[in-house]
């Protein structure tokens, strides 16, 4: 990386700091077999001031499947199981069999054994930050096996024909991994993953983490405001989202998978089960997911990678074969978004391309901030405001009259400024925004009225 494009980093980091409420952020970019980039930003703890370092330690949530992942098929290579193994093979479980095909342990990697979440990993954080009273029995593996029996009518598709993302299925894994080994799950990966990577603080231990002098106080949101939270361990979830580590650590595990699964000298996996972890093979409405990994596209190159987030932190890993780069970046809290966006952008600006065009996530928040804002009609006579509604923009009409609100859906295959609504009666009434790049004025034309910008939407930038 060149002075440019460190900068254009942390011009991008700051911006997106400020704007999502993110106390402190930790970047590091890594380059073929060598990390050359890390810094923090903003703090790792508000109320002491304490600045975010490349070395404090975060939650990284789901980031933690690629390395379950890895570890299954390190036991694969020394011949203890097969991803081919039908899950019943390995534990004494009620599953929802499908008599033409088991759920097989590469269908859990997938996340593709036809269960929908059964939300066991989002029932614990809420529980462990007090944020419910739901009694459902979750406390050790005999109560989570009994919740997975009772939702054998949950299934909603045979093995291998549906994506959908089930936490509980990689918590399946980690006890293979306990079965197979006869260790436990975090000592396993810590003696086979952690130590020969030298990522020495890297821990699922609680205790461990708040002893170090470089962690993280994570924080939650709480009607729009940040508030300091406890740590949201889960131990029934330490295969699925346990990690607690550094980006400077990830920098060491990105080397790894950039390097064909050898790190200074040492092998932790052949090329070819490597391959195997990154290959696309469910369809995702974001990309082909694998082992653990998750294909996304940023521009013309395939970005390999895994986001994660334990609503009090957030993390994302990637990297891209094609041109040898890598980047981690972790969080103090959770945007309203996976930070896998943030991670791409951060990609394009390492590579010197602006992310608001290389990037879909940026390049919509850049041409949505241009449409919303206050508008008028002629004279004034009809008021709107168009305002951001989760992925799409929202349109609130207000006149002397009364007013009402709809979404605005982006036109499939329009263009940039395409939408439409949905009247009373289910039909589509276009809403066309025209934007001057020369003079910035943007007008929208809906129904009878054409409106005219005369305000921006408030921002916090």
């Amino acid at each position: 990386m060149d002075t440019n494009a460190e900068r254009a980093v942390g011009d991008l980091v700051r911006r997106t700091m400020r704007r999502d409420k993110l106390p402190g952020v930790s970047v590091a970019v890594v380059e073929d077999d060598s990390v050359t980039f890390t810094d923090g930003f903003g703090s790792r703890d508000l109320a002491g001031n304490r600045p975010a370092t490349p070395d404090t330690l975060y939650g990284v949530g789901s980031v933690t499947k690629s390395f379950t992942a890895l570890a299954v098929l390190q036991l694969q290579e020394s011949g203890m199981l097969s991803v081919e193994d039908p899950v019943t093979d390995h534990l004494d479980v009620e599953l929802a069999e499908d008599a033409a095909e088991p759920v097989r342990l590469r269908h859990l990697l997938t996340h593709s054994s036809g269960y929908p979440s059964l939300g066991v990993s989002e029932a614990l954080i809420a529980r462990r930050l007090r944020r419910g009273t739901d009694t459902l029995p979750l406390s050790d593996e005999s109560d989570f096996h009994a919740h997975l029996a009772g939702a054998a009518d949950e299934r909603a598709a045979p093995p291998g024909e549906r994506f959908a993302y089930c936490n509980s299925g990689y918590t399946l894994l980690g006890e293979v991994i306990e079965s197979c080994t006869g260790r436990p799950f975090d000592e396993y990966v810590a003696s086979h993953v952690f130590d020969p990577l030298g990522m020495e603080r890297a821990t699922f231990d609680d205790t461990e983490f708040a002893m170090d002098d470089d962690h993280m106080t994570q924080y939650l949101r709480d009607e729009g405001e940040l508030v300091a939270a406890s740590l949201p361990v889960r131990e029934r979830s330490r295969a699925a989202g346990g990690i607690l580590t550094s980006v400077r650590e990830l920098g060491d595990y990105l080397r790894l998978h950039l390097n064909a699964g050898e790190v200074d000298g040492t092998r932790l996996l052949p090329e070819s089960s490597v391959r195997a972890l990154h290959e696309g093979r469910v369809d995702t409405p974001s990309g082909p997911y694998g082992f653990g990994w998750r294909i996304r596209r940023v521009g013309d190159r395939d970005l390999v990678g895994h986001s994660g987030s334990i609503a009090v932190s957030s993390a994302y890993v990637g990297f891209c074969p094609a041109e040898g780069i890598g980047v981690a970046v972790a969080a103090n809290a959770a945007p309203e978004y996976p930070l896998a966006h943030l991670g791409m952008g951060v990609f394009a600006a390492a590579l010197g391309e602006d992310p608001a065009e290389a990037v879909p996530f940026f390049e919509r928040r850049a041409r949505f901030d241009r449409l919303t804002g206050e508008y008028a009609s002629y004279k004034g006579i009809e008021r709107a405001v168009v305002a951001r509604d989760g992925g799409t923009l929202r349109l609130e009409l207000g006149g002397a009259l009364g007013g009402t609100g709809t979404p605005l859906v982006p036109v499939e295959d329009g263009g940039p400024h395409d939408f439409y609504a949905l009247d009373d009666a289910g039909n589509r009434e276009p809403a066309e925004f025209r934007a001057d790049d020369g003079s910035g004025d943007v007008d929208l034309l809906y129904g009878r009225w054409r409106f005219h910008k005369v305000a921006d939407a408030a921002s916090s930038e």
